[in-house]
């Protein structure tokens, strides 16, 4: 690149700098017109609308630069565009490539933010690891290190590394809101995660510090401080979906249905990859349209679409046709469960173009469209049908005389804080395998430890699955499901399969306040911690059930 090409790209980063972006987009331009091959300067100009958040211009520019000649900066720039724009994949493709060489701390920190999203855990721990080697005191840089930790479960570590960077920067909210989350999720103490957060307020981060002083209530199930906080957080007029769903959450776990829709169906992008991929029409109003098309799509985790594929019958009165874009691992279990309704068809989400409609709706606002509140809550007793021949082909490996119970001890989830709050070590199940005259079978698929291999008396199922039919035939051959709240415990509850199910002291607002029963499934029952730092209340009521029902089986035969 001539010298004359460096200055007057130098003169445009002087514009940028004193803020004359008039000048500076001019002089760039003309810069391009005169040299429209040369990479450094379409990436030069291309890093200039990025640092504008003018994207799509960069795009443009950057994608030209970096067809001709692969440099780091470009590199690095698309890696950006695409993190800005929500492309999460294109951004990794091009981090990827830049990552081994920069140490770019913003780069650093969006991948880190990429790894951590798609539970790429160990690797995002150990850039945290080499970040914080490359900029020690830099408060983000710990504050990241610290957050990687908490995913891992090293929470110890974690720890220690939180309390020496409140130290340094007590007026750093982040360090505050990352010491919360070790408290609650470690120590389960809420009263000084509270105090935490509390924190982080005090040092004006109002957003995030209400945040989660709003999920500390709503897990405690302090309603009036929620309500709170609920309060100050629309008092500071943000639009967050995150922060929404947090809002319904506090009305849903206090079983106030059409309150928390208030919240639940304002979010702007409830499922954010649908939106991108699928071009959505209108959305529907509840009103009948007897000569159009509805498209639902099913948004959340795969027990969300379990549970509320039951209001689906329900909207044949209101349109001609209900297309239904569903997973692919319960596809067929769904169309053979609700073939008696014709107007109703299953589409897999993985089709690359959008099925015909006319009016749009998510699967989970269902009951909110269609007024039917908790008390009106469909098919308690099961609705679900279960493929015969995957009943046959389990009744053969689940041969057995004796008493025939499947486990399932850890849960996915969108959060890690859900993750991690719903899932536990299958060496806590072990009482139960004291149970004499009783065969443990497994229904985890890929466990994340495989301990479970330590235990004789459990037999490994989930390795046999490939989709939710085949679940669905291994639990009709069981007498009981004891399991964390997972798909599989939607699944069997759907199927009417008796079901212990253990929740966590401050449960999924699925199960509201319950401690026993639920009103979604007849089948299943409640075993839920009494205090938020032991199972073990719940491990022995459980084993003293599991006798009984033991007991009754055998005095049956």
């Amino acid at each position: 690149m001539s010298m004359s090409i460096q200055q007057e790209i130098k003169r445009a980063i002087e514009y940028t700098t004193q803020g004359n972006l008039k000048k500076a987009e001019i002089l760039y331009k003309k810069i391009v017109k005169a040299n429209p091959e040369n990479h450094i300067v379409l990436s030069a100009i291309g890093l200039y609308y990025l640092n504008l958040g003018q994207f799509k211009q960069a795009k443009k520019y950057l994608l030209k630069s970096y067809s001709i000649k692969q440099i780091d900066a470009t590199t690095e720039g698309l890696g950006l565009l695409h993190y800005h724009i929500k492309e999460n994949d294109e951004a990794l493709k091009y981090f990827e490539k830049i990552i081994d060489k920069t140490t770019n701390f913003d780069i650093i920190d969006k991948y880190i933010n990429l790894l951590l999203e798609k539970k790429r855990f160990t690797e995002a721990l150990k850039l945290a690891e080499k970040c914080k080697k490359l900029y020690p005191i830099k408060k983000e840089s710990m504050e990241k290190y610290v957050y990687c930790l908490i995913h891992v479960g090293k929470f110890k570590e974690a720890l220690n590394e939180c309390l020496t960077l409140t130290k340094q920067y007590p007026k750093y909210s982040l360090g505050w809101i990352r010491l919360g989350l070790i408290y609650e999720m470690y120590f389960h103490d809420e009263v000084f995660a509270k105090t935490c957060y509390e924190n982080a307020v005090k040092c004006g981060d109002k957003y995030g510090g209400y945040s989660n002083l709003l999920i500390n209530a709503s897990k405690t199930f302090n309603h009036v401080d929620a309500l709170k906080y609920i309060k100050k957080l629309d008092n500071l007029k943000i639009r967050s979906d995150d922060l929404n769903f947090t809002k319904s959450v506090v009305y849903f776990k206090h079983r106030e249905f059409m309150k928390a829709y208030k919240y639940y169906i304002n979010r702007t992008s409830a499922d954010k990859e649908a939106q991108n991929y699928f071009k959505f029409k209108t959305l529907w109003d509840g009103k009948k349209y007897k000569d159009e098309i509805l498209l639902v799509y099913s948004d959340q985790g795969i027990g969300d679409c379990l549970m509320f594929s039951r209001y689906l019958p329900f909207l044949e009165k209101y349109f001609k046709q209900i297309k239904v874009l569903t997973r692919e691992s319960i596809i067929n279990l769904q169309k053979r469960s609700f073939k008696q309704y014709g107007k109703i068809k299953f589409y897999s989400c993985n089709i690359k173009r959008t099925p015909t409609h006319d009016k749009s709706i998510l699967l989970s606002s269902l009951p909110y469209i269609l007024k039917m509140d908790i008390d009106d809550i469909p098919y308690s007793n099961g609705y679900l049908i279960e493929d015969t021949s995957a009943v046959d082909k389990y009744k053969k490996l689940i041969n057995s005389d004796k008493f025939k119970v499947g486990i399932c001890w850890e849960a996915g989830g969108i959060g890690w804080r859900e993750l991690l709050n719903r899932t536990l070590n299958v060496s806590l199940f072990e009482p139960f395998f004291e149970v004499k005259n009783t065969q443990f079978y497994s229904l985890q698929v890929n466990p994340t430890m495989d301990n479970y291999k330590d235990y004789k008396n459990l037999i490994d199922l989930g390795k046999t699955f490939k989709n939710f039919d085949d679940t669905a035939g291994a639990l009709k051959n069981l007498d009981l499901l004891i399991t964390v709240d997972t798909s599989v415990a939607h699944l069997a509850g759907a199927l009417g399969i008796k079901t212990f199910m253990l929740l966590p002291y401050c449960p999924d607002w699925r199960w509201f306040d319950s401690n026993k029963t639920t009103e979604w499934y007849d089948s299943i029952k409640i075993f839920r911690q009494e205090n938020t730092k032991s199972w073990d209340d719940v491990i022995d009521n459980i084993k003293i059930e599991l006798k009984n029902w033991h007991n009754d089986y055998f005095g049956k035969i």
